[in-house]
């Protein structure tokens, strides 16, 4: 079946005069003022799982799993060829629908988790990690994460590459050909960083980690489980505040970068999943797996 994307421009997001855009040089933000207006839809994609954003230059990555019908959970992690990737201009206008498309040669499975580092797509596909150039989509070396079972999430520190396997909670750093396991909390799914630090989003234990980078110390739980479901994207503002999709509750929550405050963000139906935010533009981008579309949503706050 061929595939037709669609973009549907919200009108009115974007008027000026608007609160000032999220920047990564600007540290007047404040937790309470964080605001979303939508910006546009795009539909047509096939169970879309992860929106990477290529820093640089704003460019979109989108993980379509293609599994077929709401309640087949089994082919979420199978390998079955059917996996594509869809390429978005800055701000969502399509460039490709199916940008990098499975291979007999090349396949890809159940592709989630992409992150972007030095030219190269990284995305996860069950137990190995798909490498694509940025510039051509041309498959690379492909790279075997030893015992892995259900790779999820993938992001990167700017010098590794890390992927979450929610089937045997561990965290695999990729430097080169050297693989690292760190111990992850139980179903590690959405993987971020800052500071220096890696976070870590358990969908089973519904919480937000800190996971120790050498693996000595065991998961720091934030001990905010009462408050989600099932929680799938990690994401962490300038200001120090994490932003998290929950998939089961339809919604997207910050916490205050104290670990304490939550306040819902957005209410969106369809699955949100592991979304993608331009950090210097201000855009949310949120796949949505049950509605087979994306969601792009802009990000301002309020000064102090």
């Amino acid at each position: 079946m061929r595939m037709v994307l669609v973009a549907v421009l919200v009108v009115g997001a974007m008027l000026s005069g608007c609160a000032p855009v999220l920047s990564p040089s600007a540290p007047s933000y404040h937790f309470d003022d964080w605001r979303v207006e939508k910006v546009l839809d795009i539909t047509g994609l096939a169970v879309p799982e992860c929106a990477a954003v290529l820093g640089e230059t704003g460019e979109v990555f989108i993980s379509n799993i293609d599994a077929p019908a709401k309640g087949a959970e089994n082919r979420y992690n199978t390998d079955d060829g059917t996996g594509f990737i869809t390429r978005l201009k800055t701000g969502g206008q399509i460039v490709r629908g199916r940008w990098v498309d499975s291979q007999t040669n090349a396949p890809l499975n159940s592709i989630k988790g992409i992150c972007v580092l030095k030219g190269i797509v990284y995305a996860c596909d069950v137990d190995r990690v798909r490498r694509m150039s940025v510039e051509t989509g041309q498959a690379l070396e492909s790279v075997i994460i030893h015992g892995a079972k259900f790779l999820n999430d993938a992001a990167t520190d700017g010098k590794h590459i890390y992927v979450s396997d929610s089937n045997t909670d561990k965290i695999h750093r990729l430097d080169g050909d050297k693989q690292t396991e760190i111990p992850g909390p139980p179903n590690p799914n959405g993987i971020a960083f800052s500071g220096g630090k890696m976070f870590v989003v358990s969908w089973a234990k519904h919480d937000i980690y800190e996971v120790d980078l050498d693996g000595i110390m065991p998961p720091r739980p934030f001990g905010l489980a009462d408050r989600f479901s099932g929680l799938d994207g990690l994401e962490i503002l300038s200001d120090g505040t994490f932003i998290v999709s929950d998939q089961k509750q339809n919604k997207i929550v910050l916490v205050n970068a104290d670990r304490k405050r939550v306040r819902m963000l957005l209410e969106i139906k369809g699955g949100p999943a592991d979304f993608g935010i331009d950090q210097a533009r201000g855009l949310l981008y949120i796949p949505l797996v049950w509605d087979n579309s994306l969601a792009v949503y802009k990000l301002t706050n309020s000064r102090k």
